[in-house]
């Protein structure tokens, strides 16, 4: 008994001396910690990517498996998954540039001949202008103050040149950081089998007390995020689709580029609908208001639509999240980190209510 009494105050005592430790030194902890944050960005940008291919690569795999039932064939399963699903996104990616910016440069070419006589008038003033005129022919060399322009000229242009080289330097770092985060991605899926042993003997060595528990919880975030991207989606290329088919039997403009942004918009929930309506408008409007207004109407309908019939079908079954607690984990995560915090909240707050909703399920039986 002593001895166990001994042992609870040395632990008191230990953890109290390292929250000391952590409290005086705490300037030097955080900069540590955002030092190997930082390193570590790289490859957690590779566990998202791997995560979000996985989801590919899955059905691909299953895919080859129903083509080559014997042993032989199901060698080259997982090569043919990781490229099929790699493949995949680069056709995505590579059809939406295709459908946006011919519009895009259209749209852009459109706006300033619209506003062209803007710039005309602009051009006038200044040619027509008498204290302009004056102020060229009155613009006197001699008086130039040379060594102050030097100085001018060697500060601005040293700027210029740390400004560039900071550019060329933060679009280097950003190029690095993509290729080691894919490069990284395709070593998780090749050895994912490896990865999910070595996890598992760990939980089993350290934590077998909790082993089940953890998987457990680990399984419920997995199902919660999986079903949501692949409902979101799903239900954003249907609403993009939607979109695309009934501004071209309306016969509106820039149907193929306003069908993208209202298909990534429906990737953020709540929120974009209203963003991707609110684009679309906004350029329709410079064209024509009374197709703008149309326009309105039409993507309202649609998104009622898609609220009602095509959103519960597609991913509200399978989030199994109530919409109050949607609107909360939205308002959340936007206020943590923006847009990307909205699109993870939402799943993680399905799978704590998924959780919690099972625990307090399990306590009231048991409590009977």
């Amino acid at each position: 008994m002593k001895q166990l009494i001994n042992q609870r105050h040395f632990s008191l005592l230990l953890t109290l001396f390292i929250l000391y430790l952590g409290i005086t030194y705490w300037n030097i902890i955080a900069k540590f910690i955002q030092t190997v944050f930082s390193a570590t960005i790289p490859l957690l940008i590779g566990c998202l990517i791997a995560y979000i291919v996985n989801l590919l690569l899955r059905q691909y795999e299953k895919l080859y498996s129903s083509i080559f039932r014997k042993a032989t064939g199901k060698k080259g399963k997982r090569l043919f998954g990781i490229v099929m699903a790699y493949l995949t996104i680069i056709v995505i990616i590579t059809v939406v540039f295709a459908l946006v910016i011919p519009e895009l440069v259209s749209c852009i070419k459109l706006l300033v001949a619209n506003h062209s006589h803007v710039i005309n008038h602009f051009i006038d003033y200044f040619q027509h202008n008498n204290d302009f005129k004056n102020l060229i022919t009155s613009f006197d060399t001699s008086k130039i103050q040379w060594d102050k322009v030097g100085k001018y000229l060697t500060s601005g242009v040293g700027g210029t040149f740390r400004t560039v080289v900071s550019t060329a330097s933060s679009i280097f770092s950003t190029a690095t950081t993509v290729i080691i985060a894919f490069f990284f991605s395709i070593y998780l899926l090749i050895y994912k089998e490896m990865l999910h042993r070595q996890f598992t003997k760990i939980l089993n060595t350290y934590f077998k007390k909790y082993n089940s528990q953890i998987i457990k919880v680990l399984r419920v975030f997995d199902e919660s995020y999986s079903n949501y991207i692949a409902g979101q989606c799903k239900d954003a290329a249907i609403l993009g689709i939607s979109c695309f088919i009934g501004m071209t039997i309306l016969r509106m403009p820039y149907a193929s580029m306003i069908g993208v942004v209202t298909a990534f918009g429906a990737l953020i929930p709540i929120i974009g609908a209203i963003l991707g309506a609110s684009i679309g408008v906004i350029i329709i409007f410079a064209i024509s208001p009374l197709q703008a207004g149309i326009f309105l109407i039409f993507i309202i309908l649609l998104q009622q639509l898609d609220n009602r019939i095509t959103y519960p079908l597609v991913v509200g079954k399978s989030i199994g999240l109530p919409s109050v607690w949607v609107f909360a984990a939205v308002i959340i995560g936007g206020g943590i980190s923006g847009i990307l915090g909205m699109m993870f909240t939402v799943p993680f707050f399905a799978a704590i209510y998924k959780l919690i909703k099972a625990d307090t399920a399990k306590r009231n039986t048991t409590s009977k």
